[in-house]
C-alpha cells in the first residue's frame, strides 16, 4: 500500500478526528489536511480555529458527546473515525486517576460510539502498549504476548478495544486497532518523558539526568510514521485491523538516544548517569505484524527524527 492509494481511498470522505489537538492528533490532521476533497470534522474540548480553519470544529468533552452534538453542527454523516482522544497520562504517577480515565476513556468511547449519526466505514481506535504486561518486558512484546496493564489507564484501553470490536461487528462496520508504542517528535513537549526532559536541558547547556547506566533498552517511533501507520490502516483492505503494535521494532539503549540527542543539539557538557538509581525496565517490540498487515515503507531515521525535535524546541513552540 502506497502513499497515492491511501489519498486515493480517503480523497471525498468524510473523516472525524477526537483529540484532533493532541499530539499525534494534531499531526494526523495535518496529513489529512494534504488530501483533495476530504471533508474534516474535528472534535476537541476547546476549539482551535486558527489550526485547520476549513474544518468543522465540535468542542465538547468525549462522555457528554450524544446523537444530537453531530446533529446540531448540522452533521449526519461520518465515514471514517480517528478515534485518539483520550486521557493519557503526562507521567508515569498519573496512570491510575480514577475519574479521568472512567469518564474520558470508558464512558467517552462508549458515548462516541453510541453517539454517531450513522453507521461509518471504518473506526480506528488508538491504544497502548500498556495493555501488555511489564513482567515480560525482557522478551520481545508481539501482539501475542499477554495483556496484564498495570495501570487503569491500561486496562481502559484493553476494555475500549473490546468495545470497539462489539459496536463494530454488531453495526457491521471495518475497525483497526493500533497499540501505539513509545512516540517521539515536535509537540510532546507537555508530556514528562525521555526525549523531551532530556532536550530541555541541553538546550539550557544543563547535564540531563539519567537513571542507572543508560543500558536499559526503549523503543522509539517518530510521530510521521505512527501517522502513516494510523493512515494505512484506515484505508486496509481487510475490515479488521490488529491489534498492531505500532513500533519501530528496532529498541537501542537510552545512552544510545542521548549521544544521539547530544550530536544534533551540538551539547558538549557531561551527561549525569546516577548509577545508584535502577535502569528500569527494557523493552523489545515487534513491528512485523504492522508491516506484514499495513506494507513496509521507510521510517524515519533516528537522528532525523531527533533534530527534528530538537529544532521544534528550539523555535519556542512547545
Amino acid at each position: 500500500m502506497g502513499a497515492s492509494s491511501v489519498v486515493n481511498s480517503l480523497a471525498g470522505k468524510i473523516v472525524l478526528v477526537t483529540g484532533a489537538t493532541g499530539f499525534i492528533g494534531r499531526h494526523l490532521v495535518d496529513r489529512l489536511r494534504m488530501i483533495p476533497g476530504i471533508s474534516l470534522i474535528l472534535l476537541s474540548r476547546s476549539s482551535k480555529s486558527d489550526f485547520a480553519p476549513e474544518a468543522a470544529w465540535v468542542t465538547s468533552a468525549l462522555d457528554r458527546l450524544t446523537r444530537n452534538t453531530w446533529l446540531d453542527h448540522g452533521i449526519d454523516r461520518i465515514d471514517v473515525i480517528f478515534h485518539f482522544g483520550a486521557y493519557t497520562p503526562k507521567k508515569s504517577s498519573e496512570g491510575n486517576e480514577v475519574d479521568e480515565v472512567y469518564h474520558d476513556n470508558l464512558i467517552g468511547t462508549r458515548a462516541l460510539l453510541e453517539s454517531l449519526p450513522c453507521t461509518p466505514e471504518r473506526f480506528v481506535f488508538s491504544s497502548t502498549l500498556d495493555v501488555y504486561s511489564t513482567s515480560e518486558a525482557s522478551q520481545i512484546l508481539t501482539e501475542e504476548s499477554r495483556l496484564s496493564p498495570a495501570s487503569l489507564y491500561g486496562a481502559s484501553k484493553v476494555f475500549c478495544e473490546h468495545l470497539v470490536r462489539v459496536y463494530a461487528e454488531k453495526l457491521g462496520y471495518a475497525y483497526a486497532i493500533l497499540r501505539f508504542g513509545h512516540i517521539y517528535g515536535p509537540g510532546e513537549g507537555a508530556y514528562v518523558k525521555l526525549i523531551p526532559q532530556v532536550i530541555r536541558s541541553m538546550l539550557k547547556h544543563e547535564s540531563p539526568v539519567i537513571y542507572g547506566d543508560g543500558s536499559a533498552q526503549r523503543d522509539f517511533m517518530f510521530v510521521d510514521d505512527a501517522v502513516e501507520a494510523a493512515m494505512r490502516a484506515a484505508t486496509a483492505i481487510s475490515r479488521q485491523v490488529g491489534p498492531l503494535n505500532v513500533v519501530s521494532g528496532q529498541s537501542r539503549s537510552i545512552r544510545e538516544f542521548v549521544e544521539v540527542l547530544s550530536r544534533v543539539s551540538g551539547f558538549s557538557g557531561k551527561i549525569e548517569y546516577q548509577a545508584e538509581k535502577p535502569n528500569g525496565v527494557s523493552l523489545m517490540l515487534s513491528a512485523k505484524k504492522m508491516f506484514d498487515v499495513l506494507g513496509q515503507w521507510e521510517l524515519c531515521a533516528l537522528e532525523d527524527g531527533l533534530r527534528q525535535e530538537v529544532n521544534y524546541f528550539r523555535s519556542g513552540d512547545d
